[in-house]
């Protein structure tokens, strides 16, 4: 079947890849908190007169987000997803930067299975290696291929990285513990991840939001009933 060539149009101002992805190469757009973005209509229509259910994670809610917090903290996870309807936490680890994991909530439990599939790592070392690999890999051979507004602006931002800080993992957890307990627009998943700083959270009523770390315990407290 016969197709048109795509024709490729450079924008007029090349920094606007910085701010018109939801999120893009270079994260969050600049001084955006965050974003949300809205889902299915009909979720959100129905999300009040839906039953909320107790999954096997909310089951045991505490001790399995204290086990997140620890893997963010103390081993080579640097990104985190936590499915609270279907009980599964996938994981991403400097590693094996490449690859993802898929965890089920029980088995993150057990003590032995952690100490098979996670290795721990000092946290300051952890953020200094997604560093050193970034400018690896942005400064190498592959620099060659980037056009040159994106080298410069990759440059900007890793003169001026601030790794996430450790203490900021528990306020994180928290949130997550807090918005999954409201009874009618709960917390559905969530991620986080600590090479781009960024939390996403999603709600039962099908929104999203996307939010700097540092703001989310700000997120919480507005979003909370009452």
């Amino acid at each position: 079947m016969k197709t048109e060539p795509v024709i490729l149009v450079p924008a007029e101002d090349d920094s606007c890849v910085l701010d018109e992805a939801i999120v893009g190469a270079f994260g969050l757009p600049a001084g955006k908190p965050f974003v949300g973005i809205k889902g299915d209509p009909s979720l959100r229509e129905t999300a009040p007169i839906r039953s909320k259910f107790a999954s096997r994670i909310d089951q045991k809610v505490g001790p399995a987000l204290e086990r997140v917090e620890w893997l963010l903290a103390e081993t080579g996870c640097y990104s985190i997803y936590i499915g609270f309807n279907s009980s599964e936490v996938r994981t991403e680890s400097i590693f094996n930067p490449f690859n993802y994991e898929i965890h089920d909530v029980d088995a993150l439990l057990s003590d032995d299975y952690i100490s098979r599939h996670f290795v721990q790592a000092p946290f300051d070392e952890k953020m200094n290696t997604i560093a050193w690999v970034r400018t690896m890999v942005q400064t190498g051979p592959l620099r060659n291929y980037l056009p040159e507004h994106w080298q410069q602006l990759m440059d900007e931002q890793r003169a001026n990285w601030q790794p996430m800080k450790k203490e900021l993992i528990q306020d994180i957890i928290d949130g997550f513990h807090q918005l999954r307990a409201i009874d009618g627009y709960y917390l559905r998943n969530a991620a986080i991840s600590l090479s781009e700083g960024i939390v996403r959270a999603s709600f039962n009523c099908d929104g999203t939001y996307i939010v700097r770390a540092d703001y989310f315990p700000e997120f919480v407290k507005q979003n909370l009933p009452g």
